[in-house]
């Protein structure tokens, strides 16, 4: 072999840029949600009232799965809940990036909590006399404002004194009280104005966040050359915030500093912020022309007006409104100067730089832009155009931008837009938000650009949401609920399932080298190249392992040890049967293996390419992570292995290579049968048709109690623990501080007894149950909070039925460990009348709404909402705790129309305190709707959607013992759909390879016959679990007989890699029956029956090493990696009977001429006829 040197540079560096991407791997190795545990994420999303749910929400998930995880690799799982509720749930980072991300999380919160001052905490301070001390901070300026609210505060609590007092007199002198009612309106209006100003100085989240996600790279040189690191764009916004708020400065350093030391060891989509900014907008993208300042079709003035005092989507025009503006900073070149112009006078800014119209309301700004027809491109009124591509480009100043491509229809529509729109502004809008107004110098057709100071992370969000496409339905800004969910396997599985992992890949290293010896450890050095590649390649692409993922890598190196062993058998038969020299060997040896490793592997990737082509996102994770370990393990078997040796006997001079075949003759023997396996083709077939046919037979008549809960929809439960009491175990972080520990596996086992031991169908269903810990976790995997998944039964479907009898169950086994929200009495507990008590926000304060003049807390964004009013609770409770009984009984079946909606609760009447907080007496709850807006609909509709339902939820709230914090059903649809899209895809991977193999071949036969094996194989696998469905639910002297396994996404992967299993171990066999054949235009029985033969010690070395893998994984793995090793480790066996009893007999026809029951004479290793079935020593 020439240029050896090189050849093994080549190799070492690419080793050592695989372990540079994964070393350490407790950061670099991304692990999934059911290792790691996760963060689930539930949004609440609005569907027209006659649309189809589960459709909507089917094609929002996958448009979301699309944008958010578009090859499949990030294990983000998403599913319907309820009719309008869907979960996420990604894996949590690495202990590392948790620690890192926690400290960054603490100093975020303490400067928000430094900077945020809400209305109700004002107000209580300033009648308390301690809002200085409390607010004042280090800030001499805000501490003096706030004296001088205080000041305002007291002068007004006299004056109402005095003028009560005046009130009260028998003869009240009418001039006394007209001046006192003077003092205390100048007074209330000082109050207003003053702390409008103090609340709007606060440091909104949202705005902190944003500067957090600017770049940090410095854009400027410092006196001493160097790089100055204050020059980044994040910098000099963190700088003038420090300026704005110099009370907060200590703090905003702080958190600076803490978030660059976790944004440099994170990676993507660590943190689910980045997962909140991916998943908001519905992906609309329209062009819209820009009002010009001087425009006589538009009453601007008057617009303006109303959009002060109605907000954005209020006003009268029919041919324009107001659209906020995504990002100011895009318009001001982010230079202070710039910015601070813009501020002082943002209608002269945009007029005269821009000749657009604009306004400001609230901190935001907005521009004017056409909504009629000819003036605007959108999707109104059926219109059918859409984003072909969307791509990373550069604009003409070198910045970073958004190239889109449209469809014919889309470019057809620009034309018509913009050719009589030269020389406008034109305005280019997502969902809702100008992003940029470039002024149109030409027409233009299909292709655009979004062009402007665009951070990295801003530009793929534009690029994933562009190319995913829009949704029917929209998502909640914020998820209504965020919960940390421990691993799915349970901690005793999960260190269970990595030894068996571990195990595995030993024990075939092992049986290499105790077979082939030194050729052995060359194929293990060989595989552990592999596995390198493997990891290193997914850890550059930040893709993720789940447990059954870590043990397909193990069984795709168990696999990858099938191109060696097809190898060494090659250059066995070269150094035994034609006595070659082993240099010869070793040439001739890779050369003859190399078609069928060729042939298998590529089969493999056309396979992989269809899928991730056609598949969901779920499956082209798969297909991406299974080509990734064919490529490695074509680029490793021939061509590192073919390195290791020629170093070995052209640098070292080693001439021979035993084996334990030619140390012990007798396996060499053993190993090369002389069978007549055509001969025995008629009842092989027979059998292999029962076979598959009772198998499918089992598996269709189990209908769907063979599938797991994610197909089959169901119920799913949260519940918290109670506080704990004594010596019992507490938890000690957040919320779960002072509650009762409890073990998932004591859950788990209670949850299943309750199933085992009923003879009520749906109960039943608890024996098979998925349980997860809820919030923190601690190192015996005890929590405080669990969530538990019941599928529905099968001959019952979904019945809301099903849920009460679930729900009494559990609350019945685990009543006396519940946190239990008791009743409280309220004034209006008994009245059925709600008008009394709900009242219409379309004021500024709501104090003038409810009429109650200690509520001094401004409206803001609930105009147009309800706000409820509750009096003399009893006992009285803190916000706190009633925030939580609304957020519950948000969360159960009655009120999931209720769901997502803004609320505030403000207290109006202070009654005591407990354990140092505030508690209340008297309370409003603003609610705002923007779907049930009073300035949006008719009062009917706003009374009957919102004003009553959130009556009954407060009545409901306070009044209703509650056990169980959320109860809500899920949908099978989303499983549907992608078991759907693998089937699909599979059959159109079918067709890609049949036309590979009938190429290659030369025969359509041959694709035929491994099709068949296929089948057959897929149809033992999906029988198997059938029967473990049946055999599970029987005892053999109190011992299970069998598990049960269900069809689950594991599941499916377990069949897809059988897909690539049986493939490849038939093609091996195909490929030497080739050879053999020669020139012949058909395969003779002799061919077919010496190709088998001669193949048969790989197929037993592949077959034994793989299938022993299978086998640790499934007695060693736990229940977490159980049902995806017991799918393998059966179709294993499978595809090793078929390829050699069912694909290979097919391909022999009758070219010869003879007739199917004549016998040609196989020669046996002395010479000798051998008869049907025979075998010899």
């Amino acid at each position: 072999m020439k240029h050896i040197g090189i050849k093994l540079l080549l190799i070492a560096l690419l080793v050592g840029f695989c372990l540079f991407e994964v070393i350490p791997p407790q950061q670099k190795i991304r692990l999934g949600k059911d290792l790691q545990g996760g963060v689930s994420l539930v949004y609440a999303v609005k569907i027209a009232d006659d649309a189809d749910a589960d459709d909507v929400l089917a094609q929002t998930i996958d448009v979301l799965k699309d944008r958010v995880n578009p090859q499949g690799i990030l294990d983000i799982a998403m599913q319907p809940v309820g009719r309008d509720r869907i979960e996420v749930v990604m894996p949590l980072p690495n202990a590392e990036v948790r620690a890192l991300q926690q400290e960054y999380r603490v100093a975020r919160d303490e400067a928000l909590v430094m900077a945020k001052i809400s209305a109700t905490d004002l107000d209580a301070a300033l009648e308390a006399s301690d809002a200085e001390s409390r607010f004042g901070g280090g800030d001499g300026d805000r501490a003096a404002e706030i004296r001088g609210l205080q000041t305002a505060w007291d002068q007004a609590r006299v004056a109402r004194e005095a003028l009560a007092a005046a009130e009260a007199e028998a003869e009240a002198d009418p001039a006394v009280i007209g001046g006192l009612l003077d003092q205390v309106a100048d007074a209330e209006i000082r109050i207003e104005d003053l702390r409008n100003d103090i609340l709007a100085k606060t440091l909104r989240e949202q705005e902190l966040l944003e500067i957090l996600a600017l770049e940090d790279l410095p854009t400027e040189r410092g006196e001493d050359g160097e790089l100055d690191p204050s020059t980044s764009e994040r910098s000099m916004a963190m700088a003038r915030l420090r300026a704005d708020l110099p009370h907060l400065a200590t703090a905003l350093e702080n958190l600076e500093e803490t978030y660059r030391r976790y944004e440099a060891e994170r990676t993507g989509l660590d943190d689910p912020e980045d997962l909140k900014r991916l998943l908001r907008g519905a992906g609309v993208l329209e062009f819209r022309i820009g009002v010009r300042p001087a425009a006589q079709d538009v009453p601007i003035d008057l617009l303006r007006e109303q959009l002060a005092d109605r907000g954005p989507n209020n006003t009268d025009s029919m041919v324009a409104r107001w659209f906020a503006i995504n990002d100011v900073d895009q318009w001001t070149d982010e230079d202070p100067a710039v910015l601070a112009a813009m501020e002082a006078n943002p209608v002269q800014f945009f007029s005269d730089r821009y000749r657009l119209v604009a306004a400001e309301k609230e901190g935001r700004y907005y521009i004017l832009l056409y909504t009629t027809p000819d003036r605007s491109m959108t999707h109104a009124d059926g219109d059918d155009w859409a984003i072909r591509r969307a791509s990373r480009t550069v604009d003409d100043l070198g910045r970073p931008a958004v190239a889109f491509g449209l469809d014919q229809p889309g470019g057809s529509r620009m034309r018509k837009l913009t050719a009589p729109n030269v020389n406008q502004p034109m305005a280019i809008v997502l969902d809702g938000e100008v992003y940029t107004a470039p002024n149109l110098n030409s027409q233009i057709g299909s292709n655009g650009v979004i062009q402007g100071n665009f951070g990295d992370a801003e530009i793929t969000y534009l690029i994933r949401v562009l190319a995913a496409g829009s949704l029917e339905a929209r998502l909640s800004q914020e998820p209504i609920s965020t919960s940390i969910l421990g691993p799915s396997i349970g901690q005793d599985n999960l260190v269970r399932g990595l030894e068996a992992v571990a195990i595995s890949v030993a024990i075939v290293a092992l049986i290499m080298v105790l077979y082939y010896f030194g050729a052995g450890l060359v194929a293990d050095i060989s595989l552990l190249i592999n596995a390198i590649m493997i990891f290193g390649i997914m850890a550059m692409i930040d893709g993720t392992f789940t447990l059954p993922g870590l043990a397909g890598i193990a069984l795709t190196i168990g696999m990858a040890v099938d191109a060696n062993v097809l190898i060494f058998e090659r250059v066995r038969e070269e150094l035994v049967n034609n006595g070659e020299d082993l240099r010869t060997s070793l040439r001739l040896g890779f050369n003859k293996a190399a078609s069928a490793i060729l042939d298998g592997n590529i089969t493999n990737l056309i396979v992989c390419f269809i899928l991730y082509q056609t598949a969901a996102t779920e499956v082209k994770g798969f297909a991406l992570t299974l080509s990734i370990g064919v490529l490695a393990t074509l680029f490793t078997s021939l061509f590192v292995s073919r390195v290791i040796f020629a170093l070995g006997t052209e640098v070292f001079g080693i001439r021979r290579l035993p084996m334990l075949p030619t140390a012990v003759p007798a396996i060499h023997r053993l190993l090369q049968p002389n069978i007549n396996w055509v001969g025995l083709r008629g009842p092989v077939l027979g059998l292999s048709v029962i076979l598959a046919a009772g198998s499918l037979f089992i598996f269709f008549g189990r209908g769907a109690d063979v599938l797991e809960t994610e197909f089959r929809g169901g119920v799913s439960v949260v519940m918290t623990t109670r506080q704990a009491t004594g010596d019992e175990p507490a938890g000690i972080e957040g919320e779960a501080e002072g509650r009762l520990l409890v073990s998932r596996a004591e859950v788990a086992e209670n949850v299943a007894d309750l199933g085992r031991n009923t003879d009520d169908p749906v109960l039943a269903e608890l024996a098979n149950a998925t349980v997860l810990t809820v919030g923190p976790t601690d190192e015996s995997g005890r929590s405080t909070g669990f969530q538990i998944k019941v599928a529905n039964p099968p001959q019952l479907g979904s019945d809301e039925n099903i849920s009460d009898r679930i729900v009494a169950a559990l609350v019945d086994r685990f009543g006396d460990v519940l946190a239990v929200t008791r009743p409280v009495g309220f004034a209006a507990e008994f009245d059925d009348d709600h008008s009394k008590h709900t009242y219409r926000l379309e004021s500024q304060l709501l104090s003038q709404a409810i009429d109650a003049p200690s509520a001094t807390v401004g409206i803001g964004d609930f105009r147009g909402g309800v706000a409820v009013v509750v009096d003399e609770v009893d006992p009285p409770i803190t916000i706190t705790d009633f925030e939580q009984r609304l957020d519950r009984m948000r969360n159960q079946p009655d009120f999931a129309d209720t769901r997502g909606r803004q609320n505030e609760i403000v207290g109006l009447v202070r009654d005591g305190e407990s354990g140092g907080t505030p508690t209340w007496s008297s309370f409003a709850v603003m609610v705002a709707d923007e779907d049930a807006s009073s300035v949006l609909v008719d009062l009917d509709t706003w009374d009957r959607t919102l004003a009553i339902r959130e009556f009954e939820l407060v009545k409901a709230a306070l009044t209703r013992e509650a056990s169980l914090d959320q109860v809500s059903s899920f949908s099978p649809k989303v499983a549907e759909n992608l078991a759907a899209s693998a089937i699909v895809a599979v059959i159109l991977s079918l067709l890609g390879m049949l036309v590979y193999i009938w190429f290659r071949f030369g025969s359509l036969r041959y694709s035929l016959c491994a099709i068949a094996a296929l089948v057959f194989n897929v149809s033992i696998c999906l029988g198997a679990i059938a029967l473990s469905v049946i055999l599970g639910e029987k005892t053999f002297n109190g011992i299970r007989i069998l598990d049960e396994f269900r069809i689950d996404l594991n599941v499916v992967a377990g069949l897809l890699t059988i897909v690539g299993y049986s493939l490849n171990d038939t093609i091996v066999i195909l490929d030497r029956i080739r050879e053999n054949r020669g020139k012949l235009s058909y395969a003779s029985r002799e061919v077919v029956n010496s190709s088998i033969n001669q193949t048969f010690s790989r197929t037993i070395m592949t077959s034994g090493t793989t299938i022993t893998s299978a086998i640790i994984l499934y007695t060693l793995g736990g229940t977490g990696i159980r049902p995806f090793a017991f799918t393998f480790l059966v179709g294993l066996i499978a595809a090793t009977y078929s390829s050699v009893a069912i694909a290979a007999p097919l391909t022999w026809s009758r070219g010869g001429g003879r007739s199917d029951t004549e016998t040609e004479d196989v020669p046996t290793s002395d010479g000798s006829p051998v008869l049907p079935g025979a075998t010899t020593g």
